[in-house]
């Protein structure tokens, strides 16, 4: 069986392109029966992304000649929610930190304190959220921190949240970050 494939133009064309399928002289069990997800084009203007399923070589292909598809949903059911993310990370820095004097202890506690966050905020129950927990603690006497960082991500599924805290010897900075996993 040998295949015309009608190339895809791209983006912008608005209707998908078609693949036809023609028969050759040989019978149907002697034909090649798998398919690749590199033969289908992908539209691009979609919430979700469409490919072949590979068919094991001693399984026969359907009669009817239809695809298994497989479904990746690139947005969530539900969003995660920064206000409850922020109000646990709250609870657990104030309560941790409330009576710490800054020292060479910290790093620990950091540690200990971004390890913490990420498992409470997991029980939330986000299906398919990567949680990142970042946690920096600082002396308060006379410093000056500055903190960046860099991502590539979809703002309409992904998101963060951040807390600060100082008390009389030490300053801490949370954040949070959650990314939707396609």
């Amino acid at each position: 069986m040998q295949k015309e494939e009608k190339p895809w133009k791209g983006p912008q064309e608005k209707s998908k392109s078609t693949i036809r399928w023609k028969m050759s002289k040989e019978g149907p069990e002697t034909q090649r029966k798998s398919r690749t997800s590199s033969q289908i084009p992908i539209p691009r203007r979609c919430t979700s992304t469409w490919t072949t399923k590979k068919e094991p070589r001693d399984q026969k292909f359907p009669s009817n000649r239809d695809e298994q598809l497989i479904c990746y949903q690139t947005i969530p059911e539900r969003r995660f929610s920064t206000d409850r993310a922020h109000e646990i990370i709250k609870h657990i820095v104030d309560e941790r930190l409330e009576s710490v004097e800054y020292s060479c202890s910290c790093l620990d506690i950091s540690k200990e304190l971004s390890d913490c966050i990420k498992t409470a905020v997991k029980k939330l129950l986000y299906d398919r959220y990567k949680l990142v927990c970042y946690v920096a603690i600082g002396q308060l006497k006379d410093s000056v921190v500055n903190c960046s960082s860099r991502a590539i991500w979809s703002p309409s599924s992904d998101t963060f949240t951040e807390y600060i805290y100082k008390n009389r010897s030490l300053f801490a900075v949370c954040i949070l970050f959650a990314v939707y996993k396609d």
